[in-house]
């Protein structure tokens, strides 16, 4: 009984584990994201593996047909799944089959998990450093990345006024740029031109260039990454401090499990509770942290609209998990343009409180601290309007440089100007 047990919990792990593997080799994330997954495949084998004891001489391949279903579940695989355990049932009773089937499934599990692993480690990233200069010269500076965060006039014709936002930015000493824009409407093409110097094009990223992209985002001298929830706009070499919070990646394979199928209300709601969590936790690091350079990707207001109004979610899950994270027009979200306005302005102003406190603990400790907020494109509700993709939000607050930014008010600008502008002592 113990011996199969354990098999049965092997069996289990090994499908869970190469399921997880063949989707990190399909996108583009850190390799630091297979932790999670891995732990947590370990604790359902070991459920899984419970309970298919209770088939006695069958419970390894029922706790692998079990485990494939949780991973990856839909009525063809299950019927699929109940099928084949059928027929091994009659072909064993007819005496096709001496003995039992554990070390057959064994095998071909074994194989596809061989498979997973080879495919892992021909994309294996080195982990980033874990160190940085937490003594660098010059004064604090914090840089937030506040992704999809529409240009003001963009949020007046939304019909929402974000004055009073930029009024309290500027009674703490920023200069808000409304003219601010960036050169790329994808993330990724912006954060590849903001850390680099050579030319970037606008052309939609493939997984493959995702991968070699992410190797030359190295994190800009003296900062810190504190990472967004989304594993390929996360900088390449250099230190980091990982999130906390559900990863993309891990949104991925919740969609395709049992859980995302049969529960998607649930396991939806379950995601932007740890999306909000992660923010706070975002924006806590950017005071707490002892390095002197911070730069925090916040994935927001960038939909999935997180906030909840009277105990319910600001826009309803829709297409969810059919679409992904990073769902973003109204289109892809399968919403209304009137619901798509009214979840993305209910985002920019919980986002606003969310930002003013965690400015106010900088500049309590620092009273003399850069920082900068500003958005990678326009909110980008519609690709159609090709203007709007390229209004982004600009607000720098640089003491003894006023108005750092106003002849060049360009997202991809903003690190050279500031490392040029605020050298080391």
């Amino acid at each position: 009984m113990t011996r199969r047990f354990g098999l049965a919990v092997l069996i289990a792990w090994m499908v869970l584990a190469a399921t997880i593997l063949a989707r990190y080799a399909d996108v583009a994330v850190p390799a630091g994201y297979l932790v999670r997954p891995l732990v947590v495949a370990a604790g359902l084998s070991v459920v899984i593996g419970a309970g298919a004891l209770m088939t006695r001489s069958w419970a390894v391949p029922v706790a692998a047909g079990v485990a494939f279903l949780v991973a990856f579940f839909n009525l063809v695989i299950l019927v699929a799944v109940v099928a084949i355990l059928i027929v091994l049932e009659l072909f064993r009773r007819r005496g096709r089959i001496q003995g039992n089937v554990d070390r057959p499934v064994l095998a071909v599990v074994g194989i596809f998990l061989a498979i997973g692993i080879v495919r892992s480690l021909l994309l294996f990233e080195p982990p980033a450093m874990d160190g940085y200069q937490s003594v660098i010269g010059g004064p604090r500076m914090v840089v937030i990345l506040l992704d999809g965060y529409p240009r003001i006039d963009t949020l007046a014709r939304l019909g929402f006024d974000n004055e009073p936002f930029v009024n309290e930015l500027e009674s703490r000493g920023f200069d808000h740029l409304p003219s601010a824009r960036s050169e790329h409407t994808r993330t990724q093409k912006t954060l590849l031109a903001l850390l680099t110097n050579q030319p970037v094009s606008d052309d939609e990223v493939k997984v493959e260039a995702s991968r070699d992209i992410r190797g030359e985002m190295i994190v800009p001298p003296g900062f810190v990454e504190v990472d967004p929830p989304m594993g390929f706009v996360t900088m390449g070499p250099g230190p980091h401090v990982e999130t906390i919070g559900p990863t993309d990646f891990e949104e991925q394979l919740i969609g395709k499990s049992v859980v995302g199928v049969l529960a998607a209300d649930w396991a939806w709601a379950a995601l932007l509770a740890g999306l909000r969590s992660n923010v706070a936790f975002e924006l806590n690091e950017a005071t707490t942290i002892d390095a002197n350079r911070v730069f925090v990707h916040l994935m927001v207001p960038h939909p999935p609209f997180l906030p909840e109004q009277n105990g319910t979610l600001a826009i309803p899950r829709s297409c969810w998990p059919t679409c992904g994270l990073g769902a973003h027009t109204s289109q892809e979200m399968e919403i209304s343009h009137a619901e798509w306005a009214a979840g993305m302005t209910t985002q920019v102003e919980w986002v606003n409180r969310q930002l003013l406190p965690a400015i106010d603990r900088v500049l309590a400790q620092h009273s003399d601290a850069v920082i900068v907020l500003f958005s990678d494109h326009g909110g980008r509700e519609d690709w159609g309007d090709e203007a709007e993709l390229h209004r982004s939000f600009l607000a720098a607050r640089t003491p003894d440089h006023p108005g750092l930014y106003a002849d060049n008010p360009v997202a991809e600008e903003i690190i050279r100007v500031l490392l040029a502008t605020y050298r080391s002592n």
